[in-house]
């Protein structure tokens, strides 16, 4: 069972992406809280790439109890049961952001700091195109890409 795939994609109902973290949570041998439940369906149910503050934000509407190191540990739960995917910063100091869109895609970072998902057409043809390079040269196997981030720069 996988998680949402695209964000040009209908988004499932949140019970369905409930239901596939549970499943997946099941079969990495990791408990389901109603913790990692909310934080996995505030992630699941956006596609703009947020940071933990973001995701607090979104996860205390629901309870507003939750503190930031739950989210944090469970963002690394996510990544770890490959529920999501941790993006690093772009700049030095800065926060890093989540997606839980897993599926091989290329992210884009726009001037003012927002993360997109390039579209599907463009995603596929840039890892078919490093996929089909065998990366020569590099010591990388194309493989095993998972996604690119291109960062696009001010005109």
């Amino acid at each position: 069972m996988q998680p949402p795939s695209r964000p040009n994609q209908p988004k499932p109902e949140p019970h369905a992406s409930i239901d596939c973290a549970r499943a997946m949570f099941r079969g990495c041998g990791v408990r389901c809280t109603r913790q990692r439940e909310l934080v996995y369906a505030a992630l699941a149910g956006t596609d703009t790439h947020p940071t933990v503050e973001d995701l607090l934000i979104r996860v205390r509407a629901a309870d507003p109890g939750i503190s930031q190191a739950t989210v944090y540990n469970t963002l690394d739960t996510l990544v770890s049961c490959g529920l999501a995917h941790r993006l690093p910063a772009r700049s030095a100091g800065g926060p890093c952001r989540y997606d839980a869109d897993v599926s091989p895609h290329v992210h884009l970072t726009l001037p003012d700091g927002r993360v997109i998902d390039a579209p599907q057409s463009v995603s596929d043809a840039i890892l078919s195109a490093l996929g089909s390079s065998g990366m020569d040269g590099t010591g990388i196997d194309a493989e095993r890409i998972k996604g690119v981030h291109i960062d696009i720069a001010d005109a």
